[in-house]
């Protein structure tokens, strides 16, 4: 169920609850908010107006990856099309369903977790991984599917969290620092922390260390701000059952020395437009 807020900060419930349905992402060109929802065992692609009336199925090939909670997709600016995976492939779709087509696909079979769309169409951002989530892969292609940056390779645990800032020169992830590998098929995290990656430079600053993140939870799923002045963010207890809240931090010009702030609590999967 996805919990949405009128222009005068009123929460109502967004989807009905016979459905399960995730990881909302508004355009506000398209006047329309995407997000994911199970149906007949599978996932789909769906968007709906703000009030969340006419929810329509956007795809007829099903997101899948190795965790659907962990999959996420993306707009075009001018939110006439979405990009998505369905295991080692990058799709490519209009928001009225028509217009199919194939984007990338990972040269050596890993799987599409998520990707970003930069504002300007010209490159988009995609986490990688095995079938267990692991031997994680950030980087950045053009439109083509030529690398562009390799923004993370090499590192044990989970990682995440992609989205470009609106010029395009940073690109915002997450990663377990403590390099966890969680058998269970949970995909517990111990230590995740923010980071911003600077294309133009390959500098990397942890925003979450510079913020004072609490010792024993994760930031997850960040979003920058539309004016790129803030990340709105969930952090929770690294148990996997504790409340769920969602903050905010601060930017400051030389990334050092922010603040964060609770925003709403139990809520997850932010979306900041």
């Amino acid at each position: 169920m996805i919990i949405s807020s009128d222009d005068q900060g009123n929460n109502f419930q967004f989807t009905s609850s016979s459905y399960n349905s995730w990881r909302p992402r508004k355009n506000n060109n398209a006047g329309l908010i995407a997000f994911l929802r199970t149906e007949g065992g599978s996932t789909h692609l769906y968007t709906a107006n703000p009030d969340g009336s006419n929810p329509f199925k956007v795809t007829t090939v099903a997101v899948a990856g190795f965790n659907n909670y962990e999959m996420d997709f993306a707009w075009s600016t001018n939110g006439k099309e979405l990009i998505y995976s369905n295991f080692n492939k990058l799709y490519r779709i209009n928001k009225d369903g028509s217009g199919l087509s194939l984007v990338y696909t990972t040269p050596d079979g890993s799987l599409i977790s998520e990707c970003d769309w930069s504002y300007d169409g010209s490159k988009i951002a995609l986490k990688t991984n095995d079938y267990n989530g692991y031997n994680t892969k950030i980087y950045v292609i053009d439109i083509n599917g030529a690398v562009l940056k390799t923004v993370l390779s090499g590192t044990a645990g989970a990682s995440g969290g992609l989205n470009f800032s609106v010029d395009g020169q940073l690109l915002l992830f997450t990663r377990d620092m403590s390099g966890y590998l969680d058998g269970s098929g949970n995909y517990r995290q111990l230590d995740s922390h923010i980071f911003i990656y600077n294309l133009v430079t390959d500098a990397v600053s942890d925003i979450s260390a510079e913020s004072e993140k609490v010792l024993g939870t994760n930031d997850l799923d960040p979003r920058f701000s539309p004016n790129n002045a803030q990340i709105i963010f969930m952090n929770t207890s690294n148990d996997n059952i504790s409340q769920r809240n969602i903050m905010v931090i601060d930017l400051s010009s030389t990334l050092t020395d922010m603040t964060r702030a609770t925003l709403f609590s139990n809520g997850e999967m932010p979306d900041y437009e």
